[in-house]
């Protein structure tokens, strides 16, 4: 039970950093919180990672320093097979 538990929370912290950078001015003060969904994308929650897969283009082009590993990690979010499911 303790991986659905862990699960429900990565999903919450990560609708609370979409949330905050949605209703963020300025966008570029939430680095960190980009950056979490970021990392996100390596979570052992599928949905977690399905999460991640919409958040990161979706403030994608206001982070440019963090492009590399946000292309990064959305191509291995593309290319994992069970996200589709």
């Amino acid at each position: 039970m303790a991986d659905a538990s862990s699960d429900v929370n990565d999903i919450e912290k990560l609708y609370v950093y979409g949330k905050r950078l949605s209703e963020a001015k300025d966008k570029s003060q939430n680095v960190e919180d980009y950056n979490s969904i970021i990392k996100a994308a390596k979570s052992r929650s599928v949905k977690a990672r399905q999460l991640a897969a919409q958040l990161i283009p979706r403030f994608f082009k206001f982070f440019p320093g963090l492009s590399g590993p946000a292309v990064d990690a959305h191509l291995d979010l593309c290319e994992a097979e069970v996200l589709g499911n």
